[in-house]
């Protein structure tokens, strides 16, 4: 017995006591709290960053869509199907499909071949001479269906955290080359609001006329689709995404069940934001 008490006591091996336990765990949580905050900074840097470079993305397959269409946007069902005297629902413009109305359908025609949608033949004039495409890829979506942005997830934020992440969306992501029975039955919203075709007036908004338009900003649709909390990425028409810091902003916006807020201070604040009030007014 005494033998082995003394190799314990010659190979030095003492266990903790409770107080210099205590002592090691009070470091480190003095070391965590000293560390977590510039570890959340650099993350909401990151996922800043990649949400940026998602919206240049976006601006290259606008470029790439309008050059071959004289400068027109994609269009967006939300500005043509208003109720006359009515205002638009602008926190739509977030979407990027949604099925067809009844109104919107040709009658007839039960199945699309994918040459006929490939090249946008089968069309309708709307009363203010836009043409519809027969799907419902709406707004941003158009590029995903064109093919000019093939990536769904470009169409979403990394540091989105309401409940239009990519993951519930993933498996509609889908060309519509199946014809029109095989188009998805729910709306599809994306994280990046779109600025749309039409302005107030009813009057098509060219992408060539003016190099400094905001055409995309993070979504406005409710509180949780302001993917930075405190700011939004903006991207211009000439391809520039800047960040705009408005910590302000979410609260100006509507809640989760969209009370707190009328449908028209709602589209106050979208306009608000699109018509850039950083800088000075430019002319169209």
């Amino acid at each position: 017995m005494r033998t082995q008490r003394a190799a314990d006591r010659g190979s030095g091996r003492r266990a903790f006591s409770l107080v210099e336990l205590m002592v090691v765990i009070a470091v480190i949580s003095v070391l965590l709290g000293l560390l977590m905050p510039g570890l959340a900074r650099v993350r909401q840097t990151t996922y800043r960053v990649l949400s940026a470079s998602n919206q240049r993305t976006l601006g290259q397959g606008l470029k790439m869509w309008t050059g071959h269409r004289r400068g027109r946007l994609p269009e967006s069902r939300v500005l043509l199907n208003v109720p006359e005297g009515q205002e638009p629902a602008l926190g739509e413009l977030m979407r990027t499909y949604a099925p067809l109305a009844d109104d919107e359908m040709y009658s007839g025609v039960d199945s699309l071949s994918p040459t006929v949608l490939q090249r946008d033949a089968v069309r309708r004039r709307k009363p203010n001479g836009w043409f519809v495409g027969e799907s419902g890829w709406d707004g941003l979506g158009h590029l995903f269906a064109q093919g000019l942005v093939p990536e769904s997830s470009v169409f979403y934020s990394p540091a989105h955290w309401g409940e239009h992440r990519h993951e519930r969306y993933e498996e509609y992501w889908e060309p519509p080359f199946g014809g029109l029975d095989s188009q998805p039955d729910i709306v599809i919203y994306g994280n990046y609001h779109y600025l749309g075709h039409l302005n107030d007036s009813g009057r098509l908004v060219r992408f060539d006329r003016d190099p400094t338009r905001i055409v995309v900003t993070d979504g406005m649709r409710r509180r949780s689709d302001l993917n930075h909390r405190i700011g939004t990425n903006v991207l211009r028409a000439d391809g520039s995404v800047e960040w705009k810091s408005q910590p302000t902003l979410i609260k100006t916006l509507p809640t989760e069940d969209s009370n707190g807020i009328s449908m028209l201070d709602h589209n106050t604040v979208i306009r608000g934001v699109f018509a850039d009030p950083w800088k000075p007014e430019h002319s169209n």
